[in-house]
């Protein structure tokens, strides 16, 4: 729906100006009739993108921000005097400057998770979505709990990721930059060299010399083919749903990554759930509410098929035990919950569940990451001494 700019009167004699979302102009006239506020003017804003927020922050300052708020949500205020009192005991003066933002757009009638929206990309969709469904079911307190704790081991894996990778990318890096210096600086007088010292006739050596450059841009190529292949793969992610798709189904089924990733929405999932349904949404709506917010295409439609197939009758956990998509766990524990008249509760346990399996995957990946990077790295290096310096030095021998 289109937002208009509304210029009001309290009752108080103030003027001052919200953003606020209707259908056409009449609706907007009618949601101020029963309300102590006068509407004087407005102006239709005609993509809500253009009041969004041009600053970006960075994940320290959402993590910071996301903390203050879950203590003070815990205290008992409301999301409103929370945000405001947020800016005033934040030490980062970035997250001051988001918390007098996001407090402005609260002022101007907006809920929270549009306050939210107008500072993407800092905010995740995932974190839009989880406020949004926490607004819907009076749970914010509780989102802003999981998204701590979210953020927080998040931080946790990107610090240990950064620990492992700059080892082997020193050395690839170093490598390269030996390789760059020898093409630039040494071979262009090879030629020269060999002839004076009579190390073989003109011809053997531009041979072996046009073997090296040849492996050298063969190697240029494939390095450019492959950032090619990646740059156009993120492009067609980001414009082709069905290559999106078919993307995050692949992303499930890889040995090891597969098996995180697919912990990471099932956690995801089974959160969304478990606040829904412990808030009295009945199955069938949660199921269709969750399937909006999860971040994997596969996943997402695997949770709307079941929804479909619930409608028609089916047994819920049937219905999970239908796509490979959803862990087994899943099904296992839904069929209990049937058993017992309360299948909306167990997604509790599987939230906690699949909470500690991200946890204890993480440290596992972690641990195969360092290894598997230096194997690679060294499996480069190995091709780039074979292709490129032993035909070097075979040259260089000729001259002893």
């Amino acid at each position: 729906m289109p937002y208009f700019r509304c210029t009001i009167i309290t009752t108080a004699g103030k003027k001052t100006t919200l953003l606020k979302e209707a259908a056409d102009e009449m609706e907007l006239a009618s949601s101020f009739n029963n309300t102590d506020h006068i509407l004087v003017r407005y102006n239709p804003v005609s993509e809500i993108k253009n009041a969004y927020s041009k600053k970006n922050y960075n994940r320290n300052i959402i993590l910071e921000f996301t903390e203050i708020m879950t203590s003070l949500l815990k205290s008992g205020l409301t999301v409103q005097d929370s945000v405001s009192l947020c800016a005033s005991i934040a030490s980062d003066p970035k997250t001051i400057w988001l918390c007098k933002s996001i407090h402005r757009s609260l002022e101007s009638g907006l809920p929270f998770h549009k306050a939210l929206e107008m500072h993407s990309p800092s905010f995740s969709s995932l974190y839009q979505s989880l406020v949004k469904l926490g607004e819907k079911t009076g749970s914010v307190e509780i989102v802003f709990q999981r998204m701590s704790v979210y953020l927080r081991n998040e931080k946790k894996i990107r610090g240990k990721i950064g620990n492992v990778i700059w080892y082997p990318a020193f050395v690839l890096a170093a490598s390269l930059f030996g390789c760059a210096a020898i093409i630039a600086f040494i071979m262009p007088g090879m030629a020269e060299v060999f002839t004076a010292f009579r190390a073989g006739t003109d011809e053997d050596i531009m041979l072996e010399l046009a073997r090296v450059y040849n492996s050298v841009w063969i190697m240029t190529f494939i390095f450019i083919l492959i950032l090619l292949c990646v740059f156009g793969s993120f492009i067609l992610y980001k414009t082709s749903s069905r290559f999106a798709y078919l993307f995050d189904k692949l992303l499930l089924k890889m040995p090891l990554f597969g098996g995180y990733v697919k912990a990471i929405q099932t956690m995801d999932f089974s959160f969304a759930m478990e606040m829904l349904t412990g808030s009295g949404i009945n199955v069938h709506t949660a199921l269709s509410e969750t399937a909006l917010i999860i971040r994997n295409r596969a996943f997402a439609k695997a949770a709307a098929e079941v929804h479909s197939m619930l409608l028609k009758g089916e047994a819920l956990s049937k219905a999970f035990a239908s796509f490979n998509e959803f862990p087994p766990y899943i099904s296992t524990w839904v069929a209990v919950g049937e058993k017992t008249g309360a299948a909306g509760s167990v997604f509790s346990q599987i939230r906690g569940y699949f909470q500690e399996d991200v946890e204890r995957m993480s440290e596992k990946l972690m641990n195969l990451l360092e290894p598997c990077l230096i194997l690679t790295v060294g499996l480069v290096v190995l091709f780039m001494i074979m292709q490129f310096l032993l035909p070097l030095f075979s040259l260089y021998g000729r001259l002893l």
